[in-house]
Formats: structure tokens, sequence, C-alpha cells
């Protein structure tokens, strides 16, 4: 009879620790009413244990050990996937073990601005979706990317296309490489590499031309004023004269006007000392100014000056340049 009654007793509880156990596993803990969503951030190589006790941490998880047993059981320790995700409540150890094997990773919208060097681009994504901007400068200049897109260049400056992205947080410098250049070349219309081969051309010269049109123009109007000016130049053998090709070339960029010193730079981008296109982009150019380099004004112009408002005065003679130059300080000393 005793003996019944231990093994009835030892039976109770084992029930009571198996329905413990699955209550520490499945059950949801209560909400706490000043809980605020959780960011947590899970690093590449990062063990079920760390992620266990990062959990518990932030206060997503109540039993990291339980975690960690429900990883190493159904042998998903090394195979739970890095990332950034987001714990709107407080959830179980294996909702949360779940969550992070499936991958449900917030995505980051991030957004590239027109005009930006593939340097500035890469310290972007490195804030802002988790990549690791020295691999991204490596990939940038991964000539088997470059030819597998028949571009011929010491880098992707110029083809990595200003839009707004969606990314996993900590996504790899090469598949971010790949989104911006398949971008840049869906924004390429067949009729526009119709009419490049018909100006005879290619489309390395009109990238150029786009990236010195983006950090010369701010009114989208001037847009193909602007290269008209440019190529009107290149015409007549004159040196483009851009302000913007020096800002390139000096090692650090000036916040103010150029000094007469830095013109002098010995630079292939120096395009006051040197004639033709500088040898590759400036920047990396938006739609708007590649469509302005394909197809641009038809004007007699040669010089352009700028207001100080974003617009510029265009004119046809160096006598009409300087004249529009002392009106633009006159107007500047004004203000």
């Amino acid at each position: 009879m005793l003996k019944k009654i231990t093994i009835k007793i030892a039976l109770a509880a084992l029930l009571g620790l198996f329905i413990y156990l699955l209550v520490v596993a499945f059950g949801t803990r209560s909400i706490d009413r000043d809980w605020q969503p959780k960011i947590i951030t899970v690093r590449r190589g990062a063990s079920a244990g760390q992620i266990g006790n990062l959990l518990h941490r932030a206060g997503v998880i109540e039993h990291p050990a339980m975690f960690k047993y429900l990883a190493l059981a159904g042998g998903l320790n090394r195979r739970l996937k890095a990332g950034r995700y987001r714990f709107d409540y407080p959830l179980s150890a294996w909702e949360a073990l779940d969550k992070i094997h499936s991958g449900a990773v917030v995505y980051h919208q991030v957004t590239i601005p027109e005009g930006l060097t593939m340097a500035r681009i890469a310290g972007i994504l490195a804030g802002e979706a988790g990549a690791d901007s020295l691999e991204l400068m490596g990939a940038f200049r991964d000539t088997a990317l470059m030819n597998a897109h028949g571009i011929s260049a010491a880098s992707l400056e110029g083809y990595l296309f200003p839009e707004t992205y969606d990314f996993e947080w900590g996504s790899s410098a090469g598949m971010i490489t790949h989104r911006l250049l398949e971008s840049f070349f869906a924004n390429i219309k067949p009729e526009w590499m119709a009419e490049i081969q018909r100006q005879t051309r290619d489309l390395r010269q009109v990238v150029i031309m786009a990236s010195l049109v983006e950090r010369e123009a701010q009114v989208d109007a001037e847009r193909p004023v602007v290269a008209s000016v440019f190529y009107n130049r290149l015409k007549a053998r004159r040196p483009l004269e851009s302000c913007a090709t020096v800002e390139y070339a000096l090692p650090r960029h000036k916040n103010r006007r150029l000094t007469y010193d830095d013109l002098e730079i010995d630079s292939p981008y120096n395009t006051y000392r040197r004639q033709g296109l500088p040898p590759g982009p400036i920047c990396n150019p938006g739609r708007r100014s590649l469509e302005a380099a394909i197809f641009p004004a038809q004007t007699n112009y040669l010089y352009f000056v700028s207001k100080g408002d974003g617009s510029h005065i265009f004119t046809k003679t160096l006598e009409e340049h300087n004249r529009a130059k002392i009106l633009v300080q006159e107007l500047k000393d004004r203000r």
C-alpha cells in the first residue's frame, strides 16, 4: 500500500514538473502596463545562451535557461538568425525562439540622397542598416561585380543609385551593393540607351556628366541647361572648369568657397587645368541628372554663375559671364 502511494506521489510530482516546464516554455508573461516595444539586435555568431540572456535582460522572456534548452534540444543553437527584431510584448521562451529562428527581422528604411560619394553612402548604410562600412567599400571596388554588369571602372562611384531602400539590419555588403546596382540599371530606360548610342556616347560618359550636373545644379529645370554648358565646352575644346570636380579632388571636403590655390591642385579631376571629362564620376547622380545628361538643352551657353539661391545666370561670352559675376556680388552685398 505504501509503495503504491509512493509511486502515485512520484507520478504526480513528474506530472507537475512536466506542466511547469510546459508553462515555462510556452506560457506568455502577463504584459506590464509600462511595457514599451523593444528592438533587439542579435549579432552574428551569438549562441542560444547569449541570445536568451539578452532577451531576458530586455524583459522579453522570463526564463533564459529554457530558451537555451529548447534551442539545444531542437538543434538550433547555431542556426538562429542575426538581425534586428521588434518585440511588441513579452513572449514565451518558445515564441521568442521561433521568431529568431524564422528570421522575422525588422526591415530598416534607408534613404540614399542624390549627389553623395560612395564613401558617404557607406557611412549611411553602416549607421542605418548595420552594414560594415569597410566591407561595403570593398564591395564598391569589386572588379568581378563590375565586370558582370559591364562596368569598366576603378569603382562603382556613380552607379550606386540614390533611392529609398528596405534592408535587414546587418545585411551583407555584397547584397546591398547588388540592390543599389540593380536599381541603377532598372532606372536606365531602353530609349535612354538608344539615345546614348545615337549620340555615339557610352553609358560611362553619361554617368560622369550626370555626376557633374548633380553637384552643380539644384533647380531641376536647370539640370539640362547645366549639361548643355558642359557639352558646349567639350565641343569647343575648353576646360569644363567645374568647381565640383576640384572639391572631389581635394583631400578633405571644404565648407567654404574654393581658393585660387585649390584650383591649382594637381589631379586628373581638376577640370580647371585639364580638358575633357574627369576620369570618373564625382558622385552618385539621381534620375533627373542622368536624364539631363542624356537629353541636354540646346543652347549656346558656355558659362554659368551661381546666384546663391540654388539658381544660376547662364551666359554665352566671357564678357557676359564677368558682368554676371559682378551682378551676383552686388546682389549679395545688398542682403
